[in-house]
């Protein structure tokens, strides 16, 4: 008799699918439509690529964003920015923009009512029904988007500005948008290693209930796992109650990144290795991935991460100080802050969980883990007396050491996970992202497009 499996309902009661898998059935909805290769998001500061749409449209149509289907409306931005809200009421934080170049789109001539054939590598990949053509200024939608200290002062520190790459790539947005519901009409095929971690929404619950776990856990990830994070698993993942959560579902977030993050290869087989060398045991353990160029919005991006590990079946999620963040912009806590009593100032006067057409996942707030010199070990928080001496994981301490090519003390960092970092670094001649990484990573993606014959129309 096989264990009955509790997983929270998708966000919204539904996942999106929105993946046309009949060919004939895709050829007839494309025949005719104008074509449109998908141009990257380039930073206004370097010209860098920092955004590649293609990812949004895979998110969206694979159910990640449920119940989100389309590329928003003027009026569904502004229920976002206002109350964090789509127009139907469910929870949302980030716009979700398809953004045209004026030029493209007078070459196009398209309009309202009109199918538009998105081109990825040169073939076709999906298709958006244009429902309106709006336009919005990029700096303004920036600002609304993370806040302000004036506006959002019960969690917003100081002014967002070009240095916060989500906030720059809302600022490098053309001005010009597309809206309307978006299908893949062929899938794209995954290149070596993110093949073996795409569990969209749909598979992972699949995997979920043949595994029997009745309680997931998820964790965030951009980075490469040292032993903190690994405590933070293995430790988060007792929710209060004497059995552990059965699983821990390690969702990486994949696509353009920060300058001077691991690059993503590294980052997925980094948490593969540690189920792979027992570190974590494989029965409990499995890592994914989720298509997105990370905005680095702290409380904000914590409620997408909610939105998509409840849409992959998770029943809890663990929160860190400085979740998801980068610089000083926010309250370390922000996130925290969040999911404890939520931010009025962002339209959420109650945690997500408490809030009508709120999100069903529930938090597991994390303090931190710090090594403690005089125990020997691993210590969280203030569980022992020591915390005058407490010597903590710094993110930018073990990058510094691994970029001059020093090995970190296995105390911080697993050997195979340090032999993932240096297999990757062999590839790209540089352990972490720069901008010969993010133009590599742009033209190559992470997926092949295979070849598909459609009458079109330009």
């Amino acid at each position: 008799m096989s264990l009955k499996v509790y997983m929270p309902p998708p966000h919204g009661g539904k996942l999106v699918d929105a993946v046309i898998r009949d060919k004939d059935k895709a050829v007839e909805m494309a025949a005719g439509a104008m074509a449109y290769d998908i141009k990257p998001t380039r930073s206004i500061v370097d010209g860098s690529p920092i955004r590649n749409v293609y990812r949004e449209i895979m998110s969206i149509a694979y159910g990640f964003f449920s119940p989100l289907d389309r590329f928003m409306t003027r009026n569904e931005v502004e229920s976002v920015l206002k109350e964090r809200r789509l127009l139907d009421g469910w929870l949302f934080p980030f716009p979700i923009i398809f953004d045209i170049p004026e030029e493209d789109l007078r070459k196009l001539g398209v309009k309202e009512g009109d199918r538009l054939l998105l081109r990825l590598k040169g073939q076709p990949f999906a298709i958006l029904d244009i429902e309106e053509v709006w336009k919005f200024d990029p700096k303004d939608l920036a600002d609304r988007t993370f806040g302000t200290p004036e506006k959002n002062s019960d969690v917003v520190k100081r002014r967002f500005d070009e240095k916060h790459p989500g906030w720059l790539i809302y600022r490098s947005m053309t001005g010009t948008a597309l809206a309307g519901k978006v299908y893949v009409i062929n899938e794209p095929i995954f290149k070596d290693p993110y093949t073996r971690f795409w569990y969209p929404p749909a598979k992972s619950r699949e995997e979920i209930q043949r595994r029997g776990w009745r309680t997931v856990i998820a964790h965030q990830t951009r980075n490469v796992p040292h032993t903190g994070h690994e405590h933070l698993m293995k430790n988060a993942a007792y929710l209060g109650d004497i059995e552990p959560a059965h699983g821990i579902l390690v969702n990486a977030i994949i696509g353009a990144k920060r300058l001077g993050d691991f690059v993503d290869e590294a980052i997925l087989e980094g948490h593969e290795a540690l189920s792979k060398y027992g570190y974590i045991s494989p029965k409990r353990h499995i890592v994914t991935m989720t298509l997105w160029d990370m905005r680095y919005g702290n409380p904000l991006e914590s409620l997408l991460h909610g939105i998509i590990r409840q849409n992959m079946g998770c029943t809890h999620h663990m929160f860190g100080r400085d979740h998801a963040a980068v610089g000083d912009y926010y309250d370390p806590y922000a996130t925290q802050i969040l999911w404890d009593k939520g931010i009025p100032s962002f339209g959420l006067p109650a945690p997500p969980y408490d809030l009508d057409k709120g999100l069903k996942i529930r938090p597991v707030n994390i303090k931190e883990f710090w090594y403690c010199p005089k125990c020997g070990e691993i210590a969280y928080s203030d569980t022992c007396a020591h915390t005058d001496v407490a010597q903590r994981f710094s993110g930018s301490f073990i990058r510094g050491l691994i970029a001059e090519g020093i090995e970190p003390p296995p105390i911080i960092f697993r050997p195979e996970v340090y032999r993932v970092i240096v297999k990757w670094w062999r590839v790209y001649g540089y352990p972490f992202v720069n901008k010969k990484y993010l133009e590599l990573k742009e033209r190559e993606l992470e997926v092949d497009a295979p070849k598909m014959e459609i009458p079109i129309k330009g």
